[in-house]
């Protein structure tokens, strides 16, 4: 529920006019479907009418060095309203108000160098700028320079800090930067690759897309949606659970940093809530209409105080998360799913009559269901586990080659060519496909043979 206001907010452009849309370069997917933003919000106080201030007084303002007022009569030159397009000034007020401290104004001075606009293309001087914007708090700052480090333009490449750039973005709204998340790890190469990780930041781009949007298919949300389907036909029940596990916590660490702060309340509580008559919807049969059953869902949620908004009816990563997190509370089975059952659970947790009649008991273990609890491996004897983080896994590898007498040197948590040729040596005496990559299946070969005897 919260995707749609945090990207609204986060993402809240200046006129389009003052740039052309700005693609990363490459020709990669996310430089075709996660665009680099061409602007950011201004940093102008919102209790002054600047976009209509007239133009005499907003001139003599800037010319006061007011910093809203140069931004705002820059965008003005800029995009010739109100007054005779003249570009070339208008980005020099939009400098001016840069080098007086401006976030966004650092930020939109970045976007013009990267892409050529009235400045030369100059990509060190664009990383220079946006790296004062990034200091500033701006998200679409943040989701650039990382496009511009995973490349290695402008400044060297850097993967981990892309990532660390981009999870940060995503935590303030960037949808663009969560479906760039799935495809860095998708891939590889600037980072360790990681199937798992991807499919959870394609499903989190995906849904908040479609929030944003309010429920509209958008070219992003369909891209991601489209990888994250091609992914989960591949991916083993491993990964798939381990999808699921960084999706939830990337979920929690949004929420909790865009969901809206409550204002203190020296109210009375309310009065409690009367048994729902018949025709009610806790005393008549469960909706037909899903939006109807999510609303339902949401709004016992709400009332117990796992989830805050309104009831939308659109089962968003927020009401999923809510979903979950009642349910192991509960002792239920985790799906966020709005069901029949989670609702009759939530009704009961609120103290209401219960009047729906319950649902079927679950059915019983197939076979499938049987052989995957047989294929449950017992610990080994190195029980080191995957670390979190990427750096930290390139640097476990690493480690494991050194032992075996693969690779010289000190871990450094980069893939460089000396890494490589160790990975392809070792998978090449293994009997395994040659890769060259890291991964989490390596890790564990990796252990295995270090610990057998002479390893």
């Amino acid at each position: 529920m919260y995707c749609e206001a945090m990207t609204r907010n986060a993402l809240r452009l200046l006129r389009p006019a003052l740039l052309a849309a700005a693609l990363a370069s490459t020709g990669s997917a996310v430089a075709q479907k996660a665009p680099a933003v061409s602007v950011a919000a201004s940093d102008k106080p919102a209790d002054v009418a600047w976009s209509t201030m007239p133009i005499d007084e907003l001139r003599q303002r800037a010319q006061a060095n007011e910093v809203p007022a140069m931004e705002e009569f820059g965008r003005r030159l800029i995009a010739g309203t109100g007054v005779p397009r003249d570009r070339k000034i208008g980005v020099a007020w939009v400098q001016r108000a840069a080098d007086a401290g401006s976030p966004t104004a650092a930020f939109n001075v970045g976007v013009m160098y990267d892409r050529g606009f009235v400045l030369e293309r100059d990509a060190e001087k664009a990383v220079e700028w946006y790296r004062k914007a990034v200091d500033g708090g701006v998200a679409p700052a943040k989701h650039n320079l990382a496009l511009m480090l995973r490349e290695g333009r402008g400044a060297p490449q850097d993967g981990p800090k892309a990532v660390e750039l981009l999870r940060e973005a995503a935590h303030q709204g960037m949808t663009a930067s969560m479906y760039a998340l799935g495809d860095m790890y998708e891939r590889g190469g600037a980072v360790l690759k990681d199937p798992a990780a991807a499919l959870a930041w394609f499903a989190i781009a995906n849904e908040c897309e479609l929030q944003a949007s309010h429920g509209s298919e958008t070219p992003l949300a369909k891209a991601a949606q489209q990888r994250g389907a091609a992914l989960e036909r591949v991916i083993t029940g491993a990964d798939r659970e381990r999808a699921d596990t960084i999706g939830e916590s990337e979920y929690k660490q949004i929420v909790a940093a865009l969901q809206p702060k409550p204002a203190p309340s020296h109210a009375p509580p309310p009065p409690a809530r009367a048994a729902p008559q018949a025709g009610t919807a806790a005393g008549s049969a469960w909706p037909n209409a899903t939006v109807e059953q999510v609303k339902l869902v949401q709004q016992a949620l709400i009332d117990l105080q796992r989830l805050h908004g309104k009831a939308d009816g659109i089962a968003g990563p927020a009401t999923r998360l809510a979903i979950r997190e009642f349910e192991k509370s509960a002792g239920l089975r985790s799906t966020g799913e709005p069901s029949r059952a989670v609702y009759l659970a939530l009704v009961k947790a609120r103290g209401q009559p219960d009047a729906i009649k319950p649902p079927d008991p679950p059915p019983p273990p197939t076979s499938a269901d049987i052989a995957k609890l047989m294929e449950a491996k017992p610990a080994s004897i190195d029980d080191t586990p995957w670390p979190a983080k990427a750096p930290d896994q390139i640097r476990a590898i690493q480690q494991l080659l050194i032992d075996l007498k693969l690779l010289n040197g000190e871990p450094t948590g980069t893939v460089g060519p000396a890494t490589r040729r160790a990975i392809l040596a070792y998978q090449k005496n293994a009997g395994l496909k040659q890769t060259g990559e890291p991964s989490q299946a390596l890790f564990e070969s990796l252990k295995a043979a270090r610990a057998k005897p002479g390893g």
